[in-house]
């Protein structure tokens, strides 16, 4: 059997302090045993208006909620992968990315990534069964089903809503091998535009971009 990249990597939830996604709060959460299921959610919202006699109402879009994903995880402590008491202290260690923290007086941030999937929010609900357990108490096995709700920042929200126009402001987000030259030259067609990138990010050393970080691009001048 030919495993695909999705089955060789491993679900990783790399907890941040700021939703901007930029400063790390510690080593990744790593699972053991991939997602037995995902499922993903978006949900729009509409509002219905009864003119006087008409038979039916008028539907106008009221807004989007953020996408949400539920991620089915499995623990076995049976000895296979780890003891039982590996199952209590890799469960605790996912519910302590919801817990409240004293610097910054909330949860973490949570960049969720397995293979190509991507998602970036917090965990609003997470909920454990235990279905196995040794004689003296400890869980063997367990099942969490983890809740996130899409977090955006808000400057990748503004440029996302607006029109997308040379005139206009755009953004974009830094990937793994990205030159402010390349990015100039894809964008405006000429690499030459990498000095005005640069001065509208305040970036202190144009060569190094930080994957992750979203760039302003500003609207080139009309000649």
């Amino acid at each position: 059997m030919i495993l695909d990249e999705r089955q060789l990597a491993k679900l990783a939830i790399q907890p941040f302090s700021d939703q901007e996604f930029r400063r790390p709060a510690g080593p990744p959460w790593l699972a053991l045993f991939n997602p037995t299921q995902l499922s993903f959610t978006r949900k729009n919202l509409y509002r219905n208006t009864r003119s006087t006699g008409a038979s039916t109402p008028d539907t106008s879009y009221a807004g989007g909620e953020p996408d949400q994903i539920a991620l089915d995880l499995f623990f076995d402590g049976t000895g296979v992968l780890e003891s039982a008491a590996g199952v209590s202290e890799r469960i605790e260690g996912l519910l302590r990315l919801a817990r409240l923290q004293s610097d910054t007086h909330q949860p973490y941030y949570l960049h969720c990534h397995w293979g190509a999937f991507d998602f970036r929010g917090v965990l609003t609900q997470a909920d454990v069964t235990y279905t196995l357990f040794d004689r003296s108490g400890l869980p063997l096995r367990a099942t969490v089903k983890a809740t996130l709700q899409e977090v955006v920042a808000p400057e990748v929200r503004t440029a996302t809503e607006r029109t997308n126009s040379p005139d206009l402001y755009q953004t974009w987000l830094v990937t793994e091998g990205d030159r402010l030259d390349l990015i100039a030259h894809e964008v405006y067609g000429d690499a030459a535009w990498w000095r005005p990138l640069a001065a509208a990010n305040r970036l202190r050393n144009p060569r190094v971009l930080d994957v992750g970080s979203v760039l302003m691009l500003p609207p080139k001048e009309k000649s």
